[in-house]
This record gives C-alpha cells, structure tokens and sequence, in this order.
C-alpha cells in the first residue's frame, strides 16, 4: 500500500487528504485527512467518504482519457484528438465567435470545486484575453 498525498476535489477550500493505494490493483483502499496544513486534520464526509466510486469499473472503463472533437462539425461524432489539436480547436473556435458576434457573445463560469486560483485565472482569461465581464459562479453570493 502506497499513502498519496493530494487535494480533495470537492470544493474550492484546498483540504489536504491522504489516500491508501493498492497500486497493483490500481485501487484507493482509504482515505483520511492530511495532519496540518489548510484543513487541520480534518474533513467534511464528502472528503471522507467521497472517493469510493472511484474504484467502480463502470466508471474507469467509460472516463475519458484523452481530448475528443467533433471534427466534421455539429451532428459528426466525437473522435479522439491530441491535447495540442483540441486547445486549437477551442482556441479558434473562440476567436471566430469573438470576431463574429462581439467579446460578449462569451461567457466564463467558475466552479465550486476548482480552487480559488483555478478560478481566478478563469475570471482573469476571460476579462483580459477575451475582453468580457461575462463570468459567474454557481456559490456567488
């Protein structure tokens, strides 16, 4: 059994965690509260408890591994692409809309679990590279 250290995915407090992996059977075993740091030794049960549908092979046989686009359009299907032909895809996707109907024609929505910093990049990308005040967030106040 491995510890691995990481950050739980559940909202954007940063929560440390410590998981036990059988990594000869690519399984999460348990999971507790990291001592210290951000959490105190602490978790909510979503920390605790949330990560065992993780091992469910219903969920690692359907997750998508890599980029998929529909490359002939609209109704094509998806098909898989590299990480560099999927941010180019979106890349120009964006700036035609953005040439096309105006920089507010695009919208940013923030996430409750992404991190503060993962959000405020999002903001910061939407105000200074596409040129919008379009951006939300599903726990604004």
């Amino acid at each position: 059994m491995t510890e691995v250290k990481t950050v739980c995915p559940y909202c954007g407090t940063g929560c440390g965690l410590v998981l036990n992996v059988d990594r000869e059977a690519n399984k999460i075993l348990d999971c507790k509260p990291a001592p210290g740091g951000i959490n105190d030794g602490k978790a909510c049960l979503k920390g605790w408890y949330g990560w065992d549908f993780l091992n469910d092979p219903k969920i690692l046989t359907k997750r998508v591994r890599q980029p998929l686009i529909r490359k002939g359009g609209r109704d094509a299907p998806f098909e898989e692409a590299s990480w560099d032909e999927a941010v180019r895809f979106v890349a120009d996707n964006l700036n035609r809309i953005k040439k096309e109907y105006g920089p507010d024609a695009i919208m940013g929505t923030g996430c409750a679990r992404s991190s503060n910093e993962n959000n405020y990049l999002m903001q910061k990308f939407m105000r200074a590279c596409i040129g919008t005040n379009n951006v939300d967030h599903c726990a604004r106040l």
